[in-house]
């Protein structure tokens, strides 16, 4: 290791994706909050990602007509088209889902329970979305 380089710095540069070479990937962030819905786009943008905003269920599934997404980052809990009815229109073989909510167990359960997706609460750091995006190889 070379001295004073930061071994944490490594690490993070490498979960990030930030990494020389690596092309940025557009990311879907769906939540009706617009302070969480910026914080996350920032540290979207941070990790090397390139963030796309939708505030409702409904422009989230317009985007996706026109936008190649990997991942989405999606609420649960939206007024008008709400998380739950964003999973049952998206198309099998779309993007990958992370529930990022502060819903209940019981309604993330039986989100997870209608098709492969994946959920981490508000409350992670962006330590653990980093982690989740890169094992998503998003």
């Amino acid at each position: 290791m070379e001295r004073g380089r930061d071994p944490a710095g490594a690490i993070w540069e490498a979960w990030s994706g930030v990494a020389a070479g690596n092309a940025r990937r557009k990311v879907l962030v769906v939540d009706d909050d617009p302070s969480w819905r910026s914080l996350l786009a920032l540290e979207l943008q941070e990790l090397g990602y390139e963030p796309v905003e939708a505030s409702d269920g409904a422009e989230a599934l317009r985007l996706l007509e026109r936008t190649d997404c990997s991942v989405i980052l999606l609420d649960l809990r939206m007024p008008g088209l709400d998380g739950r009815e964003v999973l049952a229109r998206l198309p099998a073989g779309g993007p990958r889902v992370v529930l990022l909510t502060e819903a209940g167990m019981d309604e993330v359960q039986e989100a997870l329970e209608r098709r492969p997706h994946y959920y981490l609460p508000k409350s992670a750091g962006r330590d653990e979305l980093a982690l989740m995006l890169q094992s998503l190889a998003a």
